[in-house]
């Protein structure tokens, strides 16, 4: 689930409806539980990308945000 456009749309870019409006619930639930109520845009995508991630992938990802520093040079700051 994404939101484009200021519209949610799955992830073959069709928009809610009865078939996949449970996926739109269980992503609303996930970024709760993992932010509570100060949810933002950003905060969508990320949780929604993590879930997309495969195991290896999303590993790699936790090792790169723990490390000090790594993020921001891969941001470019």
């Amino acid at each position: 689930m994404k939101i484009v456009n200021g519209r949610w749309q799955d992830d073959n870019n069709n928009p809610v409806d009865n078939f996949n409006v449970s996926q739109l619930l269980e992503l609303g639930e996930k970024v709760t539980n993992v932010y509570g109520g100060n949810i933002t845009y950003s905060r969508i995508e990320l949780v929604s990308a993590i879930k997309k991630l495969t195991p290896k992938q999303e590993s790699d990802l936790a090792y790169i945000l723990s490390q000090d520093g790594l993020m921001a040079k891969l941001a470019g700051y």
